[in-house]
């Protein structure tokens, strides 16, 4: 589910919008403009300056080279810089916002920001979906897996039920009865946690030799793999700590039944 989320995240990134400039601005101011969007990495996350020739040159590999045949060689097409926003921000409200703050200021040098509104739309609503979706399977899948290793401790425990009495009529305090079971809980909850970060780390592997582009973003980007590091560090600690807390919950409560249960219900 996090490798889910985090392809979504890539494709809401590939919406863009296009800073459209008047046709007498010198590119030198266009490609100012480029660095300084670099520099807002928390919205930008990619900015590329595209000049008129380019800009033909991709024209021309969508449409054909007959599409500018019949303009007697002019290139209507203006310099441009073609931004990609961060996740977080492909919304309509940010690109409606990013759009403004472009403009205001810069009337002089950029005509337009051009960008599809209704797919802003759409893919928000699509992902928050989305999420919806995978936070209910996740919620489903931690019940079910939490109730399937309480129901499995409470039978173990119950298989010892008449030991715990045994120990209670010589005398034996509840807090020394739930020790050895206890300790034992937080061992296994330990063990769970890292055959489910295991088998995690061998889905990861099998995903970015799938996609070899992710491979090659990771070794050329030490920030992004570093933030990549940083996440599965963070991951890894929470399915510890669940996998512990799930089992020595469980196994705390089962105790707690079957100490304080009467006698005659043993049998």
């Amino acid at each position: 589910m996090w490798t889910a989320n985090k392809k979504s995240l890539e494709i809401k990134e590939q919406l863009s919008l296009d800073i459209l400039f008047h046709e007498n601005v010198d590119s030198q101011m266009a490609i100012m403009m480029e660095k300084h969007l670099k520099s807002m990495d928390e919205m930008v996350k990619q900015a590329t300056f595209v000049s008129k020739e380019n800009a033909k040159k991709i024209m021309m590999k969508q449409v054909g080279e007959d599409a500018f045949e019949i303009l007697d060689g002019v290139n209507p097409l203006p310099t441009s810089i073609h931004v990609n926003l961060t996740a977080d921000y492909v919304n309509p409200d940010s690109a409606a916002k990013f759009a403004k703050s472009i403009m205001k200021g810069n009337e002089h040098i950029v005509a337009e920001v051009a960008y599809n509104e209704a797919q802003f739309l759409e893919i928000g609503k699509v992902f928050k979906n989305f999420e919806l979706i995978m936070l209910f399977l996740s919620g489903t899948l931690l019940l079910v897996a939490t109730l399937l290793i309480y129901n499995t401790i409470r039978l173990a425990v119950f298989s010892k039920r008449f030991l715990l009495r045994t120990m209670q009529l010589v005398g034996a305090k509840s807090s020394f009865i739930r020790r050895p079971f206890l300790y034992r809980s937080i061992y296994q909850g330990f063990i769970s946690g890292m055959l489910a970060i295991t088998a995690l780390v061998a889905l990861w592997y099998l995903f970015i030799h799938l996609n070899p582009t992710i491979i090659v973003n990771l070794s050329t980007n030490s920030a992004l793999l570093q933030k990549e590091l940083m996440e599965f560090g963070i991951i890894a600690s929470g399915i510890l700590f669940i996998g512990v807390l799930i089992s020595f919950g469980s196994t705390y409560f089962a105790l707690n039944k079957y100490i304080w249960i009467k006698s005659e219900k043993l049998y």
